[in-house]
């Protein structure tokens, strides 16, 4: 699948966080307790939140104990989340993975957790996913978080932040990954894609 969604810039995504919309999906119990039976990892592990929105699954990453990096190509939503209170294994950047290089600090095997709520059907996300597995370290993981409807175009169109995948699409995110796991939390799915471990010689 070679679809790449209709691109919604920064600019558009500032004047929403500036507007108060409701924009970012906030972590629930369930989403916790899910994210925390699927992802058993000790703390200080080196976690990625891309499109972090106005930071509150990075906040949610530290308490965890995780050393977390939070990315968004929106400057307001960052400065929303940094000014959320910035600890020392908490940060956050701005930057676009569509129109931008990657960053120098994403080197390959590099990150132990990437987590993407709600971010991957606004990205050119098959070249996302290809990149996100070299940069994970052997056993890494991946947690998507993503809505799914009926049919392609299915988000509303007075809410265009809503947009998501079809089943279709969701099936498609789960190729080359050595071990897949998934679940519902609403009308959204969570997926949790791991690389293979490396075998001890």
């Amino acid at each position: 699948m070679t679809t790449v969604m209709g691109r919604l810039g920064p600019t558009r995504w500032d004047t929403w966080y500036r507007g108060r919309r409701a924009v970012e999906r906030l972590v629930t119990d369930a989403e916790a307790d899910r994210f925390l039976h699927h992802v058993d990892r000790p703390a200080g592990w080196s976690v990625l939140d891309v499109g972090c929105g106005t930071g509150s699954f990075s906040r949610q990453l530290f308490r965890w104990g995780h050393d977390v990096t939070g990315i968004d190509f929106s400057p307001v939503a960052i400065r929303t989340a940094q000014n959320r209170g910035i600890q020392a294994r908490l940060r956050y950047g701005v930057h676009d993975f569509d129109a931008e290089a990657i960053p120098a600090t994403l080197q390959p095997g590099s990150l132990d957790l990437i987590v993407c709520r709600n971010v991957l059907p606004f990205m050119d996300h098959q070249r996302f996913m290809t990149d996100a597995r070299r940069w994970l370290r052997p056993g890494g993981q991946l947690y998507v978080l993503v809505r799914v409807w009926p049919e392609r175009g299915g988000e509303p169109d007075e809410r265009p932040w809503q947009r998501g995948f079809t089943e279709e699409q969701v099936q498609d995110l789960q190729n080359g990954w050595a071990e897949q796991e998934r679940c519902w939390l609403g009308r959204h799915t969570a997926l949790f894609l791991s690389q293979e471990r490396r075998r001890p010689v």
